[in-house]
C-alpha cells in the first residue's frame, strides 16, 4: 500500500508520458542517491543494524533497463520485507539506476515528494516494492501512480521460501481520463515484457494529438472543513451555490468535521488521500476548499496537486469579477484581488501561476500584474486606491446634493440571493439583473420614485452580504458601502423560505453592527412568503412579502411612507422640488402607487 502526494504542477491526466529530453531534465531533480546521503526514507526505527546495512547497499545495485523487475533484485528485496515484516520500496529510474530506498510498515508505504520543475515534468520513475504478506495493489497504490506521476508500480512476494517471486504491477492507461491497469500476480519468469519499448510506445502514443471532451465550465472537487454539523451542513450547501454561481461543474463534495484545522494542509491525511484518488479518477481544473487558507497552507497544497486551488474568498471574488460591468466595480474587485493575493507572492510558487492562469480564481487583475513582485503589486495598489477615492468623492457629492433637496433615501440590505434586486424592480421598475444565483448584483443601483401627497423616495440596492464576508473586499467597496452610511432607512431583507434564514440575519445584522450602521433605522421585511407553506399569525409586526407579487408590497410602502412622515418635523417643507427628467411611464409590476422619476 502506497500512501502519495501529488509533486508540484504535476501534469495533466491525458499527458502520460512527456518527451524524452524532458525526463532527462527531470530526473537531475531528483538525485542518485550517494553513499554521503541520507539513504534510507521512511520508517527505519527499531531496524536491526545488519538490516539497515542491507538497505544501505541497495542503491549500489542496478535494475536491468530492459525489465521492470529484475529478478535477483526482486528476491532480494523481498527477503528483506520478509525478514523486516515491512514494505521495502525503490525508486527505479529508466536507466535502472536506483534513486531511493523507502521503508514503509507493514501495511503502507510512504512516498518523499520530490522536487519537480515548474511545468510537471515527469521523473521517469517507477516504484518497485516487496510486502511482507501476500495482498494484492491497493488503492493507494493508485494513488500514487496519480500523484507521483510514475511510470509503474510492481509488487512482489514469495508465498514460501522454495516457491517463485510473483509479481503484480499497475500502470495508467492511454485513455483521455486514464485509470489504473491493474495486472494480477503471476510468476516473474513468465513476464514477458521489454519495458524500454514499452515507455517509448507510449511516449509516441501521447505525443499523437487527440480530442478532447467541449466542455463549457470548469469541473472541479468541493472541500469543506467545519468544527460541528450544523456548521458543515450550512457551509456545504453555500459552497456547492457559490461554485454554481462561479460556473463551475461540481463532480464531487468531500466534507470533514475537525475540532482543529491541520496547520499544514487544513484537512487530514487521510482526507487529503482520498482527494487525490479523486483528482487521479477525474480529469479537473479545481480543487475548491472551505474555509479559506492561509498563504502558507494554500503553498502546501498547491505543490501537493495538479489541480488549482481555489479557496472561499477567491470564488467570491472571482464570482465578483464575472459581476463586475461598471469601472468602479471593476477597480474594486481588482483591488481587492491584489490585497488577498499579496501575502502569497513569495518567490515564483506554483500557487500564484495557478492562481491567476486564468479561470475560475483568476478572472479580473489578469496573469501578468499577479505575478510581478511584491514591489510592482503594491504600486498597483496605490494607484487603484487613488482613484477609488476620487470615486468615493464623487459619491459624496452626489449624497450631498441629494441631501441638499431634502429626498430621503432608503438602502435595501441582506444575505446575498434574499432577492433584493428584484425588490428594487418591484418598487421602482428598475431594470436591473435578477438572477437565483449569489451575489447577482454588484454594481449598486438608484432610483427616484414619487408616490401621492408629493412624496419622493430615493431606493438604492446594494452587494449582498455573506457569512465571513472577506474583510478585503469590504475595504475594497469601501466606496459603494459608504451609501450605506448617508441611508435614512434601511430594509434588511431576509429570504423567508430559506431554512437558515435566522442565521443569515444575524450574520447581516452583525455585519451592519460592525460597519457602525446600528444606529441607522431598520426595518426587517421577510421576502418570498409565496414560497412559505404558512404564513406567520397576521398580528406580528413583521413585515412578509414576495417581491415577483407587487400586492403584498402595498403594506411596505405604506409603513415607509408613514415613518419618513412622522419623521419630517411639523411645517417642514417636504422637499425642494427639482425636476431633472421627465418622469417615466409607471412600472405595471411596481403597483405601489408611485411614480418612477430616474
Amino acid at each position: 500500500m502506497v500512501a502519495g502526494y501529488i509533486p508540484d504542477e504535476a501534469v495533466p491526466g491525458n499527458q502520460l508520458v512527456k518527451r524524452r529530453e524532458c525526463v532527462q531534465t527531470a530526473l537531475t531533480l531528483w538525485p542518485r542517491a550517494r553513499e554521503d546521503d541520507d539513504l534510507i526514507f521512511g520508517h527505519t526505527s527499531g531496524l536491526k543494524p545488519s538490516q539497515l546495512h542491507l538497505l544501505e547497499s541497495l542503491p549500489r545495485r542496478r535494475n536491468p533497463p530492459e525489465q521492470l523487475f529484475g529478478a535477483t533484485l526482486a528476491a532480494l528485496l523481498v527477503e528483506i520485507a520478509r525478514d523486516t515484516g515491512r514494505e521495502i520500496g525503490i525508486l527505479v529510474d529508466r536507466k535502472g539506476a536506483i534513486r531511493q530506498v523507502i521503508v514503509g510498515t507493514s501495511e503502507n508505504l510512504p512516498l518523499p515528494t520530490p522536487d519537480l520543475p515548474e511545468g510537471g515534468l515527469r521523473p521517469g520513475l517507477r516504484l518497485l516494492h516487496a510486502h511482507p504478506t501476500h495482498r494484492p495493489l491497493s488503492p493507494e497504490d493508485s494513488t500514487c501512480l496519480y500523484s507521483h506521476r510514475l511510470d509503474a508500480v510492481a509488487a512482489c512476494i514469495r508465498l514460501h521460501p522454495e516457491a517463485p517471486v510473483q509479481i503484480t504491477w499497475a500502470f495508467l492507461s492511454d485513455d483521455p481520463t486514464p485509470i489504473p491497469r491493474v495486472i494480477p500476480y503471476a510468476p516473474l519468469g513468465r513476464l514477458e515484457l521489454d519495458f524500454q519499448t514499452w515507455i517509448a510506445d507510449r511516449e509516441q502514443t501521447a505525443a499523437r494529438p487527440r480530442g478532447r471532451e467541449v466542455r463549457h465550465g470548469e469541473r472541479g472537487i468541493l472541500v469543506i472543513v467545519a468544527p460541528d454539523r450544523a456548521r458543515l451542513e450550512r457551509r456545504t450547501a453555500e459552497l456547492e451555490e457559490l461554485a454554481r454561481t462561479a460556473g463551475v461543474e461540481v463532480v464531487e463534495v468531500h466534507t470533514q468535521l475537525r475540532p482543529k484545522y491541520d496547520p499544514r494542509t487544513m484537512i487530514g491525511r487521510g482526507k487529503l488521500d482520498d482527494i487525490l484518488l479523486t483528482l487521479g479518477r477525474h480529469e479537473l481544473d479545481l480543487l475548491i476548499l472551505d474555509p479559506s487558507l492561509s498563504p502558507a497552507q494554500a503553498r502546501v497544497l498547491s505543490e501537493l496537486t495538479p489541480v488549482r486551488i481555489v479557496d472561499r474568498t477567491m470564488l467570491i471574488l472571482d464570482i465578483f469579477a464575472q459581476r463586475a460591468q461598471t469601472r468602479e466595480g471593476k477597480l474594486q474587485v481588482e483591488l481587492a484581488q491584489l490585497k488577498y493575493t499579496l501575502p502569497r507572492l513569495v518567490g515564483k510558487n506554483s500557487f500564484m501561476s495557478r492562481l491567476m492562469g486564468g479561470g475560475t480564481g483568476g478572472r479580473g487583475p489578469g496573469e501578468t500584474k499577479l505575478e510581478t513582485d511584491r514591489r510592482r503589486v503594491r504600486e498597483r495598489i496605490d494607484r487603484l486606491e487613488k482613484q477609488i477615492d476620487q470615486i468615493a468623492s464623487q459619491r459624496a457629492i452626489q449624497r450631498q446634493k441629494r441631501k441638499d433637496r431634502r429626498i430621503p433615501v432608503v438602502s435595501i440590505v441582506g444575505y446575498t440571493n434574499a432577492g433584493k434586486s428584484t425588490l428594487l424592480h418591484a418598487l421602482t421598475g428598475a431594470d436591473v439583473l435578477m438572477e437565483d444565483k449569489l451575489f447577482a448584483t454588484l454594481d449598486p443601483r438608484t432610483r427616484r420614485v414619487r408616490y401621492p401627497d408629493e412624496e419622493e423616495i430615493i431606493f438604492t440596492d446594494t452587494v449582498g452580504f455573506i457569512e465571513d464576508l472577506p474583510p478585503d473586499l469590504v475595504r475594497a467597496f469601501r466606496a459603494t458601502l459608504e451609501e450605506l452610511e448617508q441611508a435614512d432607512l434601511l430594509l434588511h431583507l431576509v429570504d423567508a423560505a430559506d431554512p437558515g434564514s435566522d442565521f443569515k440575519r444575524q450574520q447581516v445584522e452583525a455585519i451592519l453592527d460592525e460597519m457602525h450602521l446600528a444606529h441607522i433605522p431598520r426595518f426587517t421585511v421577510y421576502n418570498k412568503s409565496d414560497r412559505m407553506p404558512v404564513l406567520p399569525a397576521s398580528e406580528t409586526r413583521d413585515l412578509y412579502v414576495s417581491a415577483v407579487s407587487p400586492p403584498t408590497l402595498v403594506p411596505l410602502v405604506d409603513r415607509i411612507l408613514t415613518f419618513f412622515k412622522k419623521k419630517r418635523p411639523r411645517g417642514a417643507s417636504k422637499r425642494t422640488r427639482v425636476e431633472t427628467k421627465r418622469p417615466r411611464r409607471r412600472s405595471a409590476e411596481a403597483a405601489t402607487d408611485g411614480t418612477v422619476l430616474e
